[in-house]
């Protein structure tokens, strides 16, 4: 995110500082603390979704908007979907105790609220400790697969640009201007490789067609270099303009 006067004249900004989506960017400090001025003298509300914070490789994550919020100008928002279980339905919001108040009764006359038995299980799961454990342990297993992929491409498609990233579970990836990510995405998946294409994360109204993001999230560590050359051998035959042998990249 670009902090300048186009912000100016928003009530309300949606951020995604620890992660940019696609891209995986994280904001600096000094671009936070920038945003948050901003904020002040604008009287801009931010709405802060912490996503993927759990994954951070660096070791010393950066600080939320929200801990360095002196004016409560930042609504924190965040989930147990991806660090715990989708099927949880759990989410929570660090705000302004007047704006948890109307929350909570806006919640009540919109939706019935999860199970009190999962909320009260995962109370005592996180205040005995466990889910920090169960973040060091699933940072741990996506810092060894983000280094896997890392090396893969680089061995695999060094024609490739990839966007630097310290955290999250997937990548930015620019492809060969003569590559099309649709049509990689067609033939990767006959070859047993699913990937996402770029174009859909692009405002403009003919947006790039060489950009794909590829996850490493729940994906087995160990098939991680035979899908990226797999992905490779596609790419090759696509500059080529001949098909693959699909027997030979196939993917289990």
């Amino acid at each position: 995110m670009i902090v300048d006067d186009r912000l100016r004249d928003l009530d309300y900004l949606y951020t995604t500082p620890s992660h940019q989506c696609p891209t995986g960017v994280t904001m600096p400090l000094h671009r936070r603390e920038e945003l948050l001025r901003l904020a002040d003298a604008s009287d801009l509300v931010i709405i802060e979704d912490d996503f993927e914070s759990e994954n951070n490789f660096a070791g010393n994550p950066i600080p939320a908007l929200k801990s360095l919020d002196r004016n409560d100008r930042v609504i924190y928002i965040g989930s147990l979907s991806k660090s715990m279980a989708p099927g949880l339905r759990v989410g929570y919001i660090v705000a302004a105790p007047e704006l948890i108040t109307e929350l909570r009764a806006l919640r009540r006359l919109m939706i019935r609220h999860p199970s009190s038995f999962i909320q009260r299980s995962l109370s005592l799961f996180i205040s005995l400790g466990y889910n920090d454990a169960h973040l060091k342990r699933l940072a741990q297993a996506q810092k060894e697969r983000g280094a896997l992929m890392l090396d893969a491409l680089a061995r695999h498609i060094p024609q490739c640009t990839v966007t630097p990233f310290n955290g999250g579970g997937s990548c930015w990836v620019q492809l060969p201007n003569n590559v099309s990510a649709t049509e990689l995405a067609e033939r990767a998946a006959e070859c047993g490789v699913l990937i996402e294409q770029g174009d859909i994360f692009f405002q403009a109204e003919h947006p790039a067609g060489n950009f794909v993001r590829l996850g490493f999230q729940s994906i087995n560590a160990r098939v991680i270099d035979k899908g990226i050359a797999t992905l490779a051998a596609v790419i090759d035959a696509l500059q080529k303009r001949c098909p693959p042998t699909l027997t030979s990249l196939k993917v289990c």
